[in-house]
């Protein structure tokens, strides 16, 4: 995917902010700002940037195999319950 430099004007207290936030996940302002985006285009459906390890993993996954109804929360705890007998 082609990218494409945009110029914002922005206060400076938020671009000081944008750039802590991302400096804490340990990407760039420009990747915060796609994020961001895609969040809030689609909060419900998964993203990942194809640069990322997440992505590559995710399509190691045959098709066969992935599943939209997937419960995490419900996997945490069985796995508590097994591992502490909660």
């Amino acid at each position: 995917m082609a990218k494409k430099t945009l110029n914002l004007t922005i206060n400076d207290s938020i671009k000081e902010r944008a750039k802590r936030i991302a400096k804490s996940r340990g990407i760039s302002v420009s990747q915060l700002f796609e994020q961001a985006v895609i969040r809030e285009e689609d909060p419900e459906e998964l993203h990942l940037d194809p640069e990322s390890v997440a992505y590559k993993i995710y399509h190691m996954i045959p098709e066969s195999e992935k599943v939209d109804d997937f419960d995490y929360k419900e996997m945490k705890e069985k796995i508590l319950k097994e591992k502490y007998g909660v």
